[in-house]
């Protein structure tokens, strides 16, 4: 009967005891996994983090238990370091920074696939400095969001509205690298004034001059005319445009809104196509780009209500023709300097302008002196009948024949030349076209062509106020 007592005295100050342990060794065994994953032996100046991480391979469940370490230790310091710090751990088993060391690890396999199991222990009291600097550094991103958030209000009680969405922005991008429960609020406050912003600007153009074209575009917070006028707005105007070879391409020209939240646009590029249409809207794509990295749905949400915003304006510019003819007056000459009785290079530049409607005769003028008082006097004896000439010369300044077929390049200068004022309007200054062929005369023909292509975009802007 003693010895009964006895036994059941020791299991129960046994267990009294000790009964975290006994419990945790019970489950552990009826889970198949060590002890450490439940309970880790460790000393008092350091601190253990239990990765866990299962998928259908190793491999993947391996970097999941790594992610799952960085996760508690990013809770625990206050700042995601996961980033900083995944490559380190899944190569090295440890993170320098943190005294830190992956001691144990169990894999273990069963229906719902393979779990491994890392014990890390890092030393507390670096984990605590570093822990104390995530504060320092986490009440410096408050009161950096604070003061962008006071900011932003002010910009939009000075009808800023744009400033201030920036700066929502800004907040916002701030807020997103916090750990979730430090900056989520502040996300969700920042994101909702920007989308208000957006969802209340306004653009309209007045009616201007279509021919030049030139016309005012004012941005508003709402649709009526009394509507709050937004001052220092970024805006954007699209046109289309045509390069040193004729091929078309979207230009882009930037303004800001003054005090009167306007712009007053007239075209900077004098290439721009004679008939069309330009497209103007806010411009906060470089403001909003950051936010596509972390969460590209909302970005792709605040894009369209910007886009959403655009309007398109229709222009048709007018020559400094009108309704006149253009004469077309270029001389080509081959390597020897005879001239030619082609008309290639007048042909490419005519082919040209009258993608824009210009009214154009051609003709191969000969005879007549390089010097402008004395050219301008001829031209004008000559072809009395036109207001505008486009007058060159270009001749063939090398050829040769290679494996890959004939090479030709033609060089020269074309001018428009304002017969009635007597002026010379623009000058291309030397020109050089080059071209393969089969022939030696295909590439010279082709030559030719792009000279009088090149020569129509740069004289172009001449033709046009």
């Amino acid at each position: 009967m003693k010895n009964v007592v006895g036994i059941f005295t020791l299991v129960l100050l046994i267990t009294l005891s000790g009964c975290s342990s006994l419990s945790t060794w019970v489950r552990s065994n009826l889970e198949g996994v060590p002890v450490w994953v439940y309970e880790p032996q460790i000393s008092r100046n350091q601190s253990a983090f239990i990765g866990r991480g299962t998928a259908a391979g190793e491999t993947r469940a391996r970097v999941l238990a790594y992610e799952s370490v960085l996760r508690q230790i990013s809770e625990y310091i206050g700042r995601d370091v996961t980033g900083l710090h995944i490559a380190e751990l899944s190569s090295r088993n440890a993170i320098d920074s943190y005294r830190l060391r992956v001691t144990q690890e169990f894999v273990k396999e069963d229906a719902s696939g393979i779990t491994v199991f890392f014990l890390a222990v890092a030393d507390r009291e670096v984990l605590e400095t570093a822990r104390t600097e995530a504060e320092v550094l986490l009440l410096e991103r408050q009161r950096q969001m604070d003061r962008l958030m006071q900011e932003g209000a002010q910009a939009f009680r000075e009808n800023r509205d744009t400033i201030a969405a920036e700066k929502y922005i800004q907040t916002a991008l701030i807020a997103a690298s916090l750990p979730v429960d430090r900056g989520e609020r502040q996300y969700a406050e920042a994101v909702d004034r920007v989308r208000s912003i957006l969802r209340q600007l306004t653009i309209s153009i007045a009616q201007g001059d279509p021919s030049v074209p030139t016309t005012s575009v004012t941005v508003r917070r709402g649709p009526r005319s009394l509507s709050p006028r937004v001052e220092g707005a970024p805006v954007v105007a699209y046109s289309i445009a045509r390069d040193a070879l004729g091929r078309q391409y979207e230009d882009m020209q930037q303004f800001v809104t003054d005090g009167s939240g306007q712009i007053l646009y007239t075209p900077s590029n004098p290439t721009i196509i004679g008939d069309g249409q330009l497209v103007f809207m806010i411009h906060l794509e470089r403001a909003l780009a950051p936010i596509a990295e972390i969460d590209p749905e909302l970005h792709a949400e605040l894009i369209d209500l910007i886009e959403a915003k655009q309007v398109v304006y229709p222009y048709r510019r007018i020559s400094i023709l009108q309704s006149r003819t253009l004469l077309v007056a270029l001389s080509e000459y081959s390597l020897q300097g005879d001239l030619l009785t082609t008309s290639l290079a007048a042909s490419g530049l005519a082919s040209e302008l009258a993608k824009d409607g210009i009214r154009m005769d051609l003709t191969r003028p000969s005879g007549i002196v390089d010097e402008d008082e004395d050219l301008i006097a001829t031209l004008r004896q000559r072809y009395p009948e036109y207001p505008l000439v486009m007058y060159g010369n270009v001749g063939v300044s090398h050829h040769k024949n290679t494996e890959r077929g004939a090479v030709v390049t033609v060089a020269g200068e074309a001018m428009l030349i304002d017969l009635t004022r007597q002026v010379v309007l623009g000058r291309t200054s030397t020109v050089q076209a080059n071209a393969i062929g089969a022939s030696l005369e295909e590439a010279r023909g082709e030559a030719f062509t792009r000279f009088g292509a090149i020569s129509a975009s740069l004289l172009y802007r001449y033709l046009y106020r």
